[in-house]
């Protein structure tokens, strides 16, 4: 399932198929309507660090939450590429370039938790408020803190 959000662009990946971009303007339609203020804020800066991300070298698609001063971002890599030290590394300083905001980065290429990424932003872009995924984004946070 692929989540899109804000102005030509979508967390995970980029995609230029034509037969998407109807689909991208009428969800940028519905996420103005049912996502507002502080929740739409945190989206568009998620979709921004996912979008900054897709861009490195060698990620494939990428997915990121904020929490407070924390981002957890959830990647899959090219087929012939590796999340290493040094991914991750290029990672974190790209997203604490870019986003004042972040203290803390957290990364995994844990497919899991990608998924659950996707069905909390997809959550929050139909309206539900961010209130409702505190818990499980502590424990995302928790579970990639131990790692």
């Amino acid at each position: 399932m692929m989540i899109f959000l804000g102005l030509n662009t979508m967390i995970g990946c980029k995609v230029d198929d034509p037969k998407t971009k109807v689909e991208k303007v009428q969800l940028e339609e519905d996420i103005g309507l049912e996502v507002g203020g502080k929740d739409y804020d945190i989206l568009m800066r998620s979709e921004n660090i996912s979008n900054l991300v897709v861009d490195l070298y060698g990620i494939d698609n990428a997915s990121s939450i904020i929490f407070n001063d924390i981002v957890v971002i959830a990647i899959e890599m090219e087929s012939d590429n590796s999340f290493t030290d040094d991914v991750k590394e290029m990672i974190i300083e790209t997203v604490l370039a870019n986003d004042n905001g972040i203290r803390q980065v957290l990364i995994t290429d844990d497919k899991k938790m990608f998924e659950q990424i996707e069905k909390i932003l997809n959550g929050l872009m139909n309206g539900k408020p961010y209130d409702d995924y505190v818990k499980e984004i502590n424990r995302l946070i928790e579970k990639l803190k131990k790692q």
